[in-house]
Parts: C-alpha cells; structure tokens; sequence
C-alpha cells in the first residue's frame, strides 16, 4: 500500500483550526488512529473514554499523552448497567436474543458520551466506527465485513449532524497501516471482544450468574409438532439456526428455528423452516424520512444481522410503532426476535431500523 493513498488523512487544513472535537477513545486502533489523523488534519480535539462495567483501558490515556491532548474518563457505569446490561439480561430470560450494541449506542456512547463530549466545548464527536455520514444521514462505509451503520441506527437523529467519522472509506488492514506509518503505539493491538462485559466463550456462566441460574433451567426441545425428542439446559445456550450441539441424536440435521419463552422450549426442525418471507419490528427510529407512516408501502432494503447482505422489501405499518417487512425476492434466513432489522435506500442510506419480535 503506497504512502500517497493516505495523503487526505495526512494534510493539514487551516479551516479545520479552532474547531473542538471530542475523539470517543477505546484504545483500540481505530479510534487511536483518528485522534492522530484530526489532530494532523488542524482540528483542536480531545480525547473521551467510557468507563462501564470496569476499569477503562489504559491505552486510551496513553495514546493521549503521545498526542499531548487532554483525556477525560466518563463514568457510564450505573447508566451502561440500567440500559444495557440489564437489557442484555432481560432479553435473553425471556427468550430472546439482545443486540447490546445498539443499545449501548442510542443511549450511551451516542447518548450520554455525547452530551458530555459536547459539555465538555465540542462542536463534533468523532469516533472509530467504519461508517459515513451524507446529509445528516447514516451511510455503510466502505468496509463491507464492518457494516456499523447497521450498529449506529437507533441513535438520534438529531445527533447526527455533530458527530464525525474519519475512518469510513478505509478498510481494516488500511487504518493498521495509516496506523502504523504514523507511529500509534497501538497499530497491532487485536480487535475488543464480541460483547465488552462478556467473556469471550463465558456467555452461559454470565447468564447463570446474572439471573441466579434462571437461564439454566432446563426444558424439552421439541419438534415443530411439539412431540418432545430431548431436553435443553437453558434457553440462553442455545440460538436460532443453531445445528451443533442440541443434544439430540436424529436421522437428518436439525436446527433451532424457535426460542419459546414462555413455554420454556427449544422447537427444532428442518433448515428450510428457518427461512422466513417476513416479520414483524417495533421501536422504529428513523432517518431519512420524518414519520412513520411515510414507511407504509415504502420499497427498500433491509438487514436482520450485520453480516446480512442486503434484502429487498416493502414495508406496511401496523400501528404506531410496529411495522410488518415483507422479503419481495428471496426469504430470510434465521430471523431472530430482539435483534436489529435495518433498513437502507439504494445509496446505502440508513432509512431507519427496529428491532425484531
């Protein structure tokens, strides 16, 4: 990779002088990288870190120091427990899967970290996230393994138009090496675990722990039929599409196509029931347009996960807050209740998003 392809990351502006921006640190590489390229591109930044469900990491403050600006720690604990953890939890006891970074967005990085950066006499927040912004809306970046927007699209609308993010038009491999030229001490640090408060691999001891071991009690797996073919030891332990690991000894491939809550069951069946030509979402927040009634009959894309690829659909609105999306070329595979559905124009606009039920 040439020197000269990072040239606009490297060149000072002097309409940038004098502009404040808070740069939301991690001390992971790609927030470390765009304090580096602001502060060489004029802007007068500071840095601002989190802290929620422990002590924040201390690369954060190095990086910090090696650019000689000011670094302020925002304590987000009780907050991050109330919105997010307790979230996480109550999802999964009632038998559904949380998405905790869209959580955490809308009400705390993008929340409360935001008033606080602005507080603290920033014009911009800037983070690390691999998205855009175009018209004060939200747009993929152009790492398509890291489609973040679809993580970034319960946030405000209104906060938009004051946050900045740098790194959007880059790939992973190119901010290591943006990094690395420009001597971030943390260029090969390796990416943060899936969910921050959870040990990588310790999902079901969190869980157990966290609900007294109400997560843990075990049940029947059953068959679409309901005709019971084995137990289960938790509905937490197990996900839809799931194949490996459900217990159960059968002529063909089975996968979980079902978490039922209240019946405290695990259903099961065959691969193709996991493709659904529909659903239904709630907790719509949008973007591009002013109200939801304006998504009725509306013809788009959607994602239901991050890694989706992008599925056309049209939309009908079912009341003040629920929508129905419709798959209008291919069904979808996995559908879960309590994640993300993400919607998106052919310019890869965030329209808006809910979340599944």
């Amino acid at each position: 990779m040439e020197i000269k392809n990072f040239d606009k990351y490297l060149t000072y502006d002097e309409k940038n002088k004098g502009i404040k921006v808070a740069v939301a640190m991690s001390g992971g590489v790609d927030s470390s990288t765009v304090a580096y390229i602001l502060k060489k591109q004029g802007y007068d930044i500071f840095g601002v870190t989190m802290r929620t469900c422990g002590p924040e990491d201390s690369d954060a403050d190095k990086v910090c120091k090696d650019l000689g600006i000011e670094h302020y720690v925002f304590d987000a604990t009780k907050e991050f427990k109330n919105k997010v953890m307790d979230y996480f939890i109550d999802e999964y006891k009632n038998g559904r899967t949380p998405n905790p970074c869209m959580v955490c967005n809308k009400h705390v990085k993008f929340g409360l970290l935001y008033d606080f950066a602005l507080e603290k006499g920033a014009q911009f927040m800037a983070t690390g996230h691999y998205a855009k912004i175009k018209d004060g809306a939200l747009v993929m970046g152009d790492d398509l393994n890291k489609d973040q927007v679809y993580f970034l699209s319960q946030i405000k609308k209104e906060n938009v138009d004051h946050i900045m993010f740098p790194i959007g038009d880059l790939v992973k491999p190119e901010v290591r090496e943006l990094a690395k030229l420009l001597g971030v001490r943390v260029y090969a640090k390796r990416d943060s675990q899936e969910i921050c408060f959870v040990e990588d691999g310790k999902l079901g001891e969190f869980l157990t722990a966290a609900t007294n071991g109400k997560v843990s009690k075990p049940g029947n797996i059953v068959d679409v039929n309901g005709q019971i073919l084995g137990k289960h030891k938790g509905l937490a332990f197990y996900t839809i599409g799931q194949r490996k690991g459900l217990g159960v000894s059968l002529e063909k491939p089975m996968y979980v196509i079902e978490l039922d809550g209240k019946n405290n069951r695990v259903v099961i069946g065959d691969n193709e029931l996991l493709f659904k030509k529909e659903l239904k979402a709630k907790n719509i927040n949008l973007f591009t347009i002013k109200s939801l009634q304006e998504m009725d009959g509306l013809e788009c894309w959607a994602k239901t996960r991050s890694r989706d690829i992008l599925h056309k659909c049209k939309i009908k609105v079912l009341d003040n807050d629920t929508i129905k999306v419709m798959f209008t070329e291919d069904k979808v595979r996995a559908v879960t209740p309590g994640q993300g559905v993400v919607f998106y124009d052919s310019d890869k606009k965030v329209i808006g998003s809910g979340f599944i039920i």
